[in-house]
């Protein structure tokens, strides 16, 4: 597994020791640093070779690839392993964790990844009842259980996270990972499950909390302002566009794509560039024609065009 480093060595040595107790023994795993800021790998290194665990290993990235990097950087060390995970720096597993997921997908040989609920906390470590069930209702967790549709899914409610889900490593090879051309941070989770997706895959999902995800103020989510972010609204749009799919999957798709034109048009806006934003929305529009909202954006262009 591999196991990226950010900013905050704490959460690091967390994340290590919930996953030094497993009480599945056999893994490997490759903590990597990406090219922190401040000294933080250096702490990192200390903290791992004074564990003395041959199965953990530390790397320093001469660079900050992003999560395009790392991931693929984790992926080349997997090898001939049967199953790889990422987890990310600030979150933790549950002791039975890779346990039932080997169980799992041992007894499900067409399943590609295992997927459980998390319990969410904050940056202090305190959990919150409220965020878990608020996780679990937007990415539509009640009620499933077993086997589940990976593009279905994922398009629907963004329903597999990448932190924590341990992928059938066979699976990802055959999807490919991820885009040749993608590269950065935002958005690495969507490739790889569209990718999956491309090739049918299937996932297990068990319902019970099996490990957590912090929510802090750091995170990439919260910091690179994701719909106002040009590079990734760009590469959203490089991934779904290239592909088309059947039923509710591609109407998905469509609004995400009219969404994201959406996005392109309002950040044309800011720039002062109306041209620029008429022409993104004649593309959302051709991507969602049923969109409200891009037909009000729409509207409100031609009003201010008119008044100018």
């Amino acid at each position: 597994m591999g196991l990226p480093t950010y900013d905050r060595p704490d959460y690091v040595r967390e994340a290590v020791a919930s996953l030094r107790a497993q009480s599945w023994r056999d893994f490997r795993a490759v903590v990597s640093d990406n090219a922190s800021p401040g000294g933080g790998g250096d702490m990192v290194r200390t903290f791992v070779e004074s564990l003395g665990d041959s199965r953990i290993t530390f790397v320093q990235q001469a660079e900050n690839g992003g999560e395009y990097g790392q991931g693929r950087y984790f992926f080349e060390q997997a090898g001939d392993a049967e199953y790889f995970c990422i987890l990310h720096d600030d979150d933790l597993l549950s002791p039975a964790y890779f346990k039932r997921a080997v169980a799992a997908l041992d007894a499900a040989p067409d399943a590609a990844v295992f997927v459980a609920n998390p319990w969410l906390f904050d940056a202090e470590g305190r959990p919150s009842d409220a965020q878990s069930r608020a996780y679990r209702r937007t990415h539509r967790r009640a009620r499933r259980r077993g086997r589940f549709p990976i593009l279905d899914t994922h398009m629907g409610s963004g329903f597999t996270p990448i932190s924590g889900t341990l992928f059938r490593t066979d699976a990802l090879r055959r999807s490919g990972f991820v885009d040749a051309d993608c590269h950065g941070n935002f958005p690495f989770e969507l490739n790889i499950f569209t990718r999956l997706g491309d090739i049918g895959a299937v996932g297990w999902f068990d319902p019970d909390i099996l490990l957590g995800f912090r929510y802090h103020p750091g995170q990439l989510r919260n910091t690179l302002g994701l719909m106002a972010n040009p590079q990734v609204v760009a590469t959203m749009l490089r991934i779904l566009e290239r592909r088309r799919y059947g039923g509710a999957p591609e109407r998905r798709r469509r609004a995400i794509v009219a969404r994201l034109h959406r996005a392109q048009a309002q950040m044309a806006l800011a720039q002062g560039d109306p041209v620029a934003a008429r022409a993104a929305l004649a593309q959302a529009c051709a991507a969602n024609p049923l969109s409200p909202s891009v037909w009000a954006m729409r509207a409100h262009l031609r009003l201010a065009g008119a008044m100018t």
